[in-house]
């Protein structure tokens, strides 16, 4: 996945409605633009916006079926997305001085909450 596609994924997901949309259309497998709007508190054509920036990141497809466009999700590009964050996290732990002062900046922020 080149980085600017692994970009339109991160930020694509980054959106709270677009990942709830995301998660409800991979639990059911295919939706309508229209019974996706029912469950959410958006305009229809507000849940079209976020289901355009979700099929221009390859997370989801569109078909026609008669009158009706349905979605569903897209899996090998969120599989690559996956694996490249376990990449990049791999070489962020395999250096315990990358690791360790996020740690201790966590605990020093906690300790200042208390």
């Amino acid at each position: 996945m080149s980085e600017k596609q692994w970009v339109r994924v991160a930020r694509a997901l980054a959106d709270p409605t677009r990942l709830s949309l995301f998660r409800t259309i991979a639990e059911q497998g295919e939706m309508s633009c229209g019974a996706l709007a029912e469950r959410f508190p958006v305009a229809q054509s507000t849940v079209s916006h976020h289901l355009n920036v979700l099929i221009n990141a390859g997370l989801v497809e569109m078909r026609k079926q008669g009158q009706h466009h349905l979605f569903r999700v897209c899996a090998q590009p969120l599989r690559e997305f996956c694996q490249q964050m376990q990449q990049l996290l791999a070489q962020a732990t395999a250096s315990q001085s990358l690791v360790a002062p996020c740690e201790e900046t966590l605990e020093s922020d906690q300790e200042g909450l208390l």
